[in-house]
């Protein structure tokens, strides 16, 4: 990171830092229930990067996915997004 760009993020934070938000409604335990990550916002249009990465599985977790039919990766990646966002 250049010295430019670290003076331009401390100038952001400062003038964050500054920021009045007395008149800023708070949000109800509802609203907050409601909160996503901003990647969520619009899953319509949301495609994730996809990476390739090796990982070391049990042989019958792979049986198990692939005894499904066609797809066991995508299987596999759903059953990791609904544990990562269950965690969140």
């Amino acid at each position: 990171m250049t010295t430019t760009e670290k003076a331009r993020i401390a100038k952001e934070i400062k003038a964050f830092k500054n920021t009045d938000f007395s008149d800023s409604p708070e949000l109800t335990d509802e609203q907050l229930a409601q909160l996503r990550p901003s990647h969520y916002r619009n899953m319509a249009n949301y495609k994730p990067i996809k990476k390739t990465v090796n990982v070391r599985l049990d042989a019958d977790i792979i049986e198990w996915l692939q005894s499904a039919g066609k797809g066991y990766q995508t299987r596999m990646n759903a059953i990791l997004r609904e544990a990562m966002e269950k965690a969140v």
